[in-house]
Parts: structure tokens; C-alpha cells; sequence
């Protein structure tokens, strides 16, 4: 199909002194990129894909392993790791041997039985087709598919499971939940995001700060492509959540906010964003009766043991990190004690709760704090930091 796209706009091309070699190794060259591999377990299938946006934009996501499950005895279908350009044109018939998308997984599928019975709306996308070999996904079950380029380097083949399986998978829709766990989806639907979601006590943007905080301190990828769109419609700009995930790379680990970047890349691609978060620039001013009680405490705590900590504590989080301006004081204080509880680090829960309060959050969105997290980091972290919570309101009433 692309070759013969390719070869209908040769006479026209051959202009301006361009030789046919020139324009056949050109063809070529254009073709094989729409030609795809396909790996089941031994199996190595070829297909070529239809030279359109929505076939396109699923080679961006070259390479991707999915494990492709069975649906009707007549398709596997994967979810892909985001949604891809719905623009093309719409079928509610297919042909066996197709490649497909269906935009509300985001699924692709491919079919290798036809039963005749129409695709209901919103139809599907033909974005490819099989060479041969279709009998192959004709099994029972699922089948854990490798689609690369059929142009990639076989030394670069065994690398592909690796890569792919460290994207995130896509979130489960409700129709997901309510096949799977019923009870779940249930909960799901009424008590967090028709209840939690709309309580008074936080603002939509503080509740987006809180839960997008646990999901990177946990490195829990599924949900971030989610719940960073819901933070960036809910008020977060693109540069705050850059200095979330920047924050959080020194409270939760370097790898759980590298994580966090390679979900953002694509939500930001998504959008047309290109971070403007500052790499450096005019700091905050400190306090500075406030960081030498701070620092004379740690170091009395810590500096006979970990010298270096101490160092780094000073010169890298409080005389740089905090005081960066991309994110408020209150924002970062609620990210910090965000984390810490999702995380069960409730020994550092006093002295950054504290100064939450200090940087303008009030006792009410702390208590608030604690509800929104239970849902999100689980009713043992927010118990086990309830007493903490309790001795910091009360040691401030005093």
C-alpha cells in the first residue's frame, strides 16, 4: 500500500534534476517505515502499515510489548501505553489479517476471524494489515506480542521487552473495573470521584497537588498520564508539575521522579507543552533564624553519623530546593508531607507538617489532607500519621 502511494507521485517528483534512483531509494526508504515486525514467543510476523496520521502516531510508540487478549474468537486486542491520533477514517466492518485501533481503550487489535458482525460505534481504524501468517494469533487466550519496526537492527531486539515494559500501561477505563471488580468499579465511580473529588475542604488544584504527590512517591506510573492531565486542567501549570516531580526526586528517590519524567514527556507531548519550568534563577529569601534552628538540629542529630547528609541537606534542599520560586512555599510543604505519609515516613511528618502551617496551609486542609490521601495511599499510612497530625494541632493551639 505505501509503495504504491509512494510510486503514484514519482513523475512529478522527478523535477529539478532528481534522479529515478534517487526518488526509488526515497520510496524505499519511506515504505519501510510503514512495515512493522511482530514477535509471538518464536513466531516473527511482518505487516505493513497504511500511510496515514493515526498509523503514524502508533510507530511513535515503537518499540511496545502487549500482552493481546482474547476477544469473541475472532481478535486480540492490547491497551497501548496512551491514546493515539483518532483522525482517521472509521470502519464498522474489517477484513482478517487487519490492524486496528479503537480509540476508547486506547486498544489496538488485530483480527483473525471474521464473524460477521459489525463493530459497534465508535467503529475502528484500520491502521495496517498483516502480510501472512495470521493463524498464529488464532489461539486460545492471550498472547504477548513485541511490534517493532521491520527496519530495526536485530542486534537491538532483545532490548525491546526491556524498554517497552518500562512505559506505563494504560489506565483501565470504568468499563475495565466493572468487567474485572464490579465492587471496585462501584467505589470507584460514587464514593472517590462523584464524593472525595468534590468535598469542600480542598480546592480541585490542592487535591490534584496531593494525589499526583503519592502516585510518583510510589512510582505508581498507571495512573499518572491521568492524573497529570486532571492536575494541568485542574489549575497545576507545566512548570509546577516539573518542580513536583523535581521536589520529589530528593523525597521519594531519583528513580521514582525519572519515572515520573518519562510520563510527563508524553502529556506534555500530548498538550503542545514545552516545560518552562527554570533550571536555576533568582532563589527565595531565607529565613535565616528559622534554618539555623533547623540546621543546628540536624546537625546535633546527624553529624557525627552522616556528615555528607547533613552537608547536601543544607547547601542542596533548604538553601536551594525550597527556596527555588517555580513552586509556593504551601505547594512544596503540602507535595513534602504528601509523600511522606504515602510513604509511611511519619518521623518526618512533625517538623514538615509544621511548616506547611507555617507557609499558609490551615488545620482544616491538613485534616482534609489526610482524607484525600486515604484513598490514594491506603487507611494504614493515613492512621499511622493521624497521631502525628493530632500532637502538631495541638502542640499549635497552645
Amino acid at each position: 500500500m505505501a509503495i504504491s502511494h509512494f510510486a503514484s507521485g514519482a513523475d512529478n517528483n522527478a523535477i529539478g534534476g532528481t534522479s529515478p534512483e534517487s526518488l526509488a531509494e526515497r520510496a524505499t526508504k519511506q515504505a519501510d517505515n510503514m512495515k512493522i515486525r511482530l514477535r509471538i514467543k518464536d513466531t516473527v510476523l511482518t505487516a505493513t502499515l497504511i500511510d496515514s496520521k493515526t498509523a503514524r502516531d502508533f510507530i511513535s510508540l515503537l518499540p511496545v510489548t502487549l500482552t493481546m487478549n482474547d476477544l469473541f474468537g475472532r481478535e486480540k486486542f492490547g491497551h497501548l501505553p496512551r491514546a493515539i491520533s483518532d483522525g482517521g477514517e472509521r470502519t464498522h466492518s474489517y477484513e482478517v489479517g487487519q490492524i486496528v485501533y479503537w480509540s476508547p481503550g486506547p486498544d489496538v487489535a488485530i483480527f483473525y476471524r471474521n464473524d460477521r458482525q459489525a463493530i459497534p460505534d465508535p467503529g475502528i481504524i484500520v491502521i495496517g494489515k498483516l502480510d501472512s501468517g495470521v493463524e498464529a494469533l488464532n489461539v486460545d487466550g492471550s498472547v504477548k506480542v513485541t511490534i517493532e519496526l521491520a527496519n530495526r537492527s536485530s542486534n537491538d531486539s532483545d532490548k525491546v521487552t526491556a524498554v517497552s515494559n518500562a512505559l506505563p500501561a494504560a489506565v483501565p477505563t470504568l468499563e475495565d473495573l466493572r468487567k474485572v471488580a464490579p465492587a471496585f468499579a462501584k467505589y470507584t465511580e460514587g464514593p472517590l470521584l462523584n464524593g472525595l473529588w468534590k468535598r469542600p475542604g480542598l480546592s480541585p488544584r490542592d487535591r490534584s497537588i496531593i494525589t499526583v504527590s503519592v502516585l510518583i512517591a510510589r512510582n505508581q506510573t498507571i495512573e499518572m498520564p491521568y492524573h497529570f492531565n486532571l492536575a494541568l486542567d485542574n489549575g497545576v501549570k507545566p512548570s509546577e508539575l516539573s518542580e513536583i516531580i523535581t521536589h520529589l526526586a530528593f523525597y521519594s528517590g531519583w528513580a521514582n521522579a525519572t519515572s515520573a519524567v518519562a510520563v510527563a514527556k508524553e502529556v506534555f507531548a500530548k498538550r503542545g507543552i514545552v516545560s518552562d519550568q527554570p533550571a536555576s534563577g533568582n532563589l527565595l529569601p531565607l529565613d535565616e533564624a528559622a534554618e539555623a534552628q533547623r540546621a543546628a538540629r540536624v546537625e546535633q542529630d546527624a553529624g557525627s553519623v552522616a556528615p555528607g547528609v547533613v552537608q547536601y541537606t543544607s547547601d542542596l534542599l533548604f538553601h536551594d530546593l525550597w527556596l527555588r520560586p517555580a513552586l509556593a512555599p504551601r505547594d512544596r510543604s503540602l507535595v513534602t508531607v504528601s509523600a511522606l505519609v504515602a510513604n509511611g515516613q511519619v518521623a518526618q511528618v512533625t517538623y514538615h507538617l509544621n511548616r506547611a502551617m507555617d507557609n499558609g496551609l490551615t488545620r482544616e486542609q491538613a485534616s482534609e489532607m489526610l482524607t484525600q490521601l486515604a484513598f490514594y495511599a491506603g487507611w494504614p499510612n493515613v492512621f499511622s500519621a493521624i497521631p502525628v497530625f493530632k500532637g502538631v494541632f495541638e502542640k499549635r493551639q497552645k
